[in-house]
């Protein structure tokens, strides 16, 4: 680099080759999904911001494509759950939730891995055999396909699929005791008394 370049801020050229950014809207195999969501819940002890870090490193590991199709993925799961049921259950658990605290919610359900998720989806009342709910703060694994993609590519993510928006099942009222009586078992373990 010459004193021209630095005196006027060029950037010095990364010697690692960056992938070139690719779209797709072809989610990743269930398995290996499922696999990685395990493997950086394992490696983190329980930890949530751990987890976060251990996603990463597992990420990283894979090819730009793949990281785009393990969030198209993602996003498939978080859309599916994008009901009302669900919204309940983490006004419940945290005590309120407003709609950036349940799309947090529904990233954290899925970090806490397949069966955990499935059971919870066949069931909601399984989510009150959470031993750990991180205290409301759900904040962050969503966010980590991101930042994984535009650490291999040097680029934005590209759109991939679209999440669904369109929320489904019935309404509740967060006044009176609607919540208390359509899901008691939550509200039994996590009450907001």
């Amino acid at each position: 680099m010459g004193i021209f370049d630095k005196l006027f801020g060029k950037k010095e050229q990364s010697s690692t080759p960056k992938e070139p950014v690719q779209n797709s809207e072809k989610l990743m195999d269930s398995d290996k999904f499922w696999e990685i969501i395990a493997t950086s819940k394992s490696n983190s002890s329980g930890d949530y911001e751990k987890q976060q870090t251990e996603l990463e490193k597992e990420l990283l590991k894979l090819t730009a494509i793949e990281i785009l199709e393990f969030d198209n993925k993602f996003r498939t799961l978080r859309g599916e759950v994008y009901n009302w049921d669900f919204w309940a259950a983490a006004y419940i658990i945290n005590g309120g939730c407003s709609d950036d605290c349940f799309s947090d919610f529904r990233g954290w359900l899925i970090g806490q891995g397949k069966s955990t998720f499935e059971n919870a989806v066949k069931d909601i009342s399984t989510l009150t055999q959470l031993e750990n709910t991180n205290d409301g703060d759900w904040e962050g694994l969503s966010y980590v396909p991101t930042d994984a993609y535009e650490k291999k590519t040097g680029n934005d993510m590209p759109q991939g699929i679209r999440e669904n928006i369109d929320i489904t099942g019935l309404e509740w009222d967060e006044e009176g005791d609607d919540l208390q009586n359509k899901y008691p078992e939550l509200w039994k373990t996590f009450g907001m008394n």
